[in-house]
């Protein structure tokens, strides 16, 4: 395990922990769940545990893929770019015309006791954004990694994702009062309206997908 894994699996879990759908799924609970403190605990433990048990299980999987078919990691790597390249090129095209906010409401049947199974379906919807993830896992199965460390490496990972999820929901049960309004006027602004074109945004979007396919290209080969 080198120091240069080491920050590169950092930088992507890091990557991964911006995760906008747990977190605002984390200040929904915080505005309206009957009782917040449990209800967004149990959210949170769903949610890092699957992750973590996803990540495990494509560790296994891609390990015994690669044993079987030489070069897989290699093609899930180009595939990987290619992908988040078209992802972002199609996210660049959608900051160029106005769209309707979606909105996060709670549903109706979560609480306390759901909440847990709630945070593992979050997960689930969420894994087609997962890409860090898979990345960081590929990154570990090509430098070889001894299975023990893998697994420590990846519950390591899991607690740097939950970690920002965990932290709006610590401040937000200790400053609920101070903080209810801020969080409040947050969620409005990202799930309701009208959003307006963004060239700027775009043009971000295009450089990511420009960056991405180079990076597949000169690094991946």
């Amino acid at each position: 395990m080198t120091a240069g894994l080491l920050w590169s699996l950092t930088g992507l879990a890091l990557l991964d922990s911006v995760n906008a759908a747990t977190i605002w799924i984390v200040i929904v609970i915080l505005l309206g769940a009957n009782r917040p403190a449990p209800t967004g605990w149990a959210f949170m433990l769903g949610a890092a545990v699957s992750f973590l048990a996803f990540a495990v299980m494509f560790y296994f999987g891609l390990s015994f893929a690669d044993s079987v078919l030489e070069g897989f990691t290699l093609w899930l790597r180009r595939v990987l770019f290619v992908g988040l390249a078209v992802a972002l090129v199609v996210m660049g095209v959608r900051r160029l015309r106005p769209r309707e906010r979606k909105g996060y409401a709670l549903p109706s049947w979560v609480n306390a006791w759901s909440a847990l199974p709630f945070g593992v379906l979050a997960t689930v919807g969420d894994l087609p954004n997962a890409f860090p993830m898979v990345l960081a896992v590929e990154r570990l199965i090509d430098a070889d990694v001894a299975t023990p460390a893998a697994v420590v490496v990846l519950v390591a990972y899991t607690l740097v994702y939950a970690l920002p999820s965990a932290l709006i929901l610590a401040a937000g049960l200790a400053f609920n009062e101070e903080l209810r309004e801020q969080l409040q006027s947050m969620l409005s602004g990202r799930t309701s309206g009208i959003a307006e074109p963004s060239p700027k945004a775009a043009a971000a979007c295009f450089a990511g997908a420009a960056a991405s396919l180079a990076v597949m290209v000169f690094w991946v080969g």
